[in-house]
């Protein structure tokens, strides 16, 4: 039967996608601005692969 279940349609990365999204309008939320979220979000990214931000 688990066989004919249908494939997941989130991929893994739409789901990372989704989370940094979340990540993003939370700092906005605090009360950094949007550009000072997306360099935080960006640190992350770059963390993530191992890059120096």
């Amino acid at each position: 039967m688990a066989d004919r279940m249908p494939a997941d349609p989130v991929t893994d990365l739409a789901a990372m996608a989704v989370q940094l999204h979340e990540v993003y309008e939370l700092y906005v939320a605090a009360g950094f601005t949007g550009a000072q979220a997306m360099q935080m979000v960006c640190t992350i990214i770059a963390a993530s692969m191992g890059a120096s931000p």
